[in-house]
């Protein structure tokens, strides 16, 4: 039984699944084809590789090249990092490879993307008043919070460096920490508020109804 071979066509999936296991060799956590969760909604997202560097998340979208795909692949990726999904999401621009056999091994194809160049945007999570990361900067409209650098052209290892810059950038300002201080600072306010506005045994019941806590069943008194 043959293995491992592909159809003719070597499809958008294909070189996404290829770009994740060089990323994979290049000590980065790559996953191809991955669904992640959104607990918000109870629906599924399919990024088209997802990596972890050390608890960051980044996307990597990644599409043929066409007419408009910039600001398809773009609009795309600020849509992942506002719907929670990553930190880091990088736009990538394939140009088709043409197959030189009627089969087409992914070993075949991870040598054609070794030797390709890619277009690659970045956005990222970012404080509103931070402008300008080690890469050149794009003045553009972009939501609150959210960063962009790019089109650079690069190939696979300088993919590989990008991720890698990106991440280190988002750590360097702390974003994450940032993150956590204002989720914190915002839970002690709404704690605070309910013990001022509730008596001790109604605030003990509505946390008790948001927690899903049964209540505990009742001793009746034992007549003389």
């Amino acid at each position: 039984m043959v293995r491992d071979f592909l159809p003719v066509e070597i499809t958008e999936p294909t070189h996404n699944v290829g770009l994740a296991q060089l990323l994979r060799k290049r000590e980065l956590q790559a996953l191809g084809e991955v669904v992640v969760h959104r607990q918000t909604k109870g629906v599924g997202k399919k990024p088209d590789v997802l990596l972890t560097v050390n608890g960051v998340k980044v996307i990597i979208e990644g599409k043929f090249a066409a007419s408009g795909i910039e600001a398809i692949l773009e609009k795309q990726c600020i849509e992942r990092i506002e719907d929670g999904l990553c930190e880091i999401c990088i736009g990538v621009i394939y140009t088709k490879m043409q197959p030189t056999s009627l089969t087409t091994t992914m070993k075949e194809v991870e040598s054609m993307l070794l030797k390709a160049k890619f277009q690659a945007l970045v956005t990222y999570v970012a404080p509103t008043e931070f402008e300008q990361l080690s890469f050149d900067y794009v003045q553009s409209p972009m939501p609150p919070g959210v960063k962009k650098m790019g089109w650079h052209e690069v190939d696979i290892n300088q993919l590989a460096d990008l991720v890698r810059a990106s991440y280190t950038s988002v750590v360097s300002e702390d974003i994450l920490g940032k993150a956590v201080e204002s989720f914190a600072t915002a839970l002690q306010t709404a704690v605070e508020k309910l013990m001022t506005s509730s008596p001790p045994e109604v605030l003990a019941a509505k946390i008790s109804a948001t927690m899903e806590i049964p209540e505990a069943p009742r001793e009746e008194r034992e007549e003389d």
